[in-house]
């Protein structure tokens, strides 16, 4: 097209100069009506190129003006212009097709996350930074979702203020995290009690600081665990307890039943025979033997329930696996379990309760001995992995493994596939992790690999 143009503003001026030329021949030669006539065509010829050049600039600030004001329904015609400037005219309906596409596409992607923002149980509100502190009308919300006006129970408010005004404690919460931050904040009635979550961010948008702020009520989600995890404490301990205190509900029963005469007084001593005696004996040792179960039973919960406060020290990951490896190696040993630390960096350490740690490391190694019997070729491995914010001590085996549908039961208090087991080790050992800010997880392909993995926050 540029060339195109400079092929015709060079004619035009060639053309103008060589009037111009003949125009002061006739002048000399005084032929002044053919003077009169060529100067008429140079000043004709002047203005064809202005128009020209007007034409082209006219057609450009069109286009530029079309993109600034997003007016889309723009279009240029080749046909008004002649052919010299069609591949131009073709190129800015070009351009004006694709930013009027990109212009729906990023209105419908804005659409759509609007849709999902509006539609999930978190409330979100925008607002520019600068407004947090400018209460006065102009204070603009940028958004605000139906899950953020039914959790603060508010309308849909356009302004800042007015929510800074309804819920002030809301306001300084918000203000004391500007910079960025999470708090959890109590408010509402004795009625209707809730804690919400909060959550500030700060991002840079063109150059201005944008705030997002993200709540949620989770004292519902926290009352509802909470009844979920007495469901099942309630649950074990009256199946703990019927196990015992039926077989005693039962022997008693029996006993009073030999002890007692027909209408219901006690015989005396001298009409029991030796097989009476016997059973006495018999159903008085059950009931002892099931007391004592149940005394057991008592204490093991008592064990879950008072874990004591951690008192952590900076520790050697690789010096304390170590040091696990040769104190379960006499009963790895004589299990037939080859037990071995694979390579840990020498500097990794964990601030720890090295004795409430050992505690959980032997309590996985012997799980992993039961689940390794009657399994060629058993092995434990233990491993260390170091990551930025966290540090994972980590306890494989070969064994039998854990079946997917009771995964998330095993660290249920009480609950235990061992025959003779009494269920509380690995829960004992999750809630010592917890109480190290960390957590203990697992993960099994049943005959494959089974990993319990200790994290501790760096």
């Amino acid at each position: 097209m540029i060339k195109r143009f400079t092929i015709q503003v060079t004619l035009r001026i060639f053309v103008i100069i060589l009037f111009c030329v003949l125009f002061s021949y006739f002048l000399v030669r005084n032929f002044w009506f053919s003077t009169a006539g060529m100067g008429m065509i140079i000043v004709l010829q002047v203005y064809f190129l202005i128009k020209y050049v007007n034409n082209t600039n006219y057609s450009l600030v069109k286009f530029l003006d079309a993109l600034k004001t997003e007016d889309y329904s723009v279009y240029f015609s080749p046909t008004k212009k002649g052919d010299s400037f069609a591949k131009v005219y073709d190129d800015f309906n070009l351009i004006i097709k694709i930013f009027k596409r990109n212009k729906i596409e990023k209105e419908a992607q804005y659409k759509y996350f609007k849709y999902i923002l509006e539609h999930v149980n978190l409330g979100i509100i925008s607002i520019k930074k600068e407004d947090l502190y400018a209460h006065h009308s102009s204070s603009e919300i940028l958004f605000l979702n139906k899950a953020a006006c039914d959790i603060l129970q508010q309308p849909q408010h356009k302004y800042w203020h007015r929510i800074a005004s309804n819920l002030p404690w809301l306001d300084e919460e918000i203000k004391k995290l500007a910079n960025g931050g999470k708090s959890l904040v109590d408010f509402g009635d004795d009625i209707q009690r809730k804690q919400l979550s909060l959550e500030v961010m700060e991002i840079q948008l063109l150059n201005a600081p944008y705030l997002i702020i993200a709540f949620q009520d989770i004292r519902s989600e926290i009352e509802q665990k909470e009844i979920e995890a007495w469901h099942n404490v309630i649950r074990i301990l009256a199946h703990e307890m019927l196990n015992s205190f039926t077989p005693v509900s039962s022997l008693a029963s029996t006993i009073k039943s030999i002890t007692e005469s027909d209408n219901g007084s006690a015989i005396d001593l001298k009409d029991l025979d030796n097989e009476d005696i016997e059973d006495i004996n018999t159903a008085a040792s059950t009931i002892k033997k099931r007391s004592d179960g149940l005394l057991v039973f008592v204490q093991d919960y008592r064990t879950i329930a008072s874990v004591p406060a951690p008192k952590t020290e900076p520790i050697n990951i690789k010096k304390f696996l170590s040091e696990m490896v040769l104190l379960m190696s006499s009963a790895t040993k004589e299990a037939g379990v080859e037990i071995s630390l694979l390579p840990i960096p020498a500097n990794a350490t964990v601030n720890m309760d090295r004795k409430l740690i050992e505690q959980v490391i032997i309590n996985l190694i012997n799980n992993g001995l039961h689940a390794l019997k009657d399994i060629s070729n058993p092995w434990i491995k233990m491993s260390c992995l170091v990551e930025q914010d966290k540090t994972i001590l980590m306890v494989s085996d070969n064994g039998k493994g854990i079946e997917e549908k009771i995964l998330n039961q095993i660290f249920i208090p009480f609950y235990t596939t061992k025959k003779n087991g009494s269920g509380i080790g690995l829960s004992l050992s999750k809630n010592i992790l917890k109480k190290h800010g960390g957590n203990l997880l697992v993960s099994s392909e049943p005959g494959v690999k089974t990993t319990f993995s200790l994290i501790f926050k760096n």
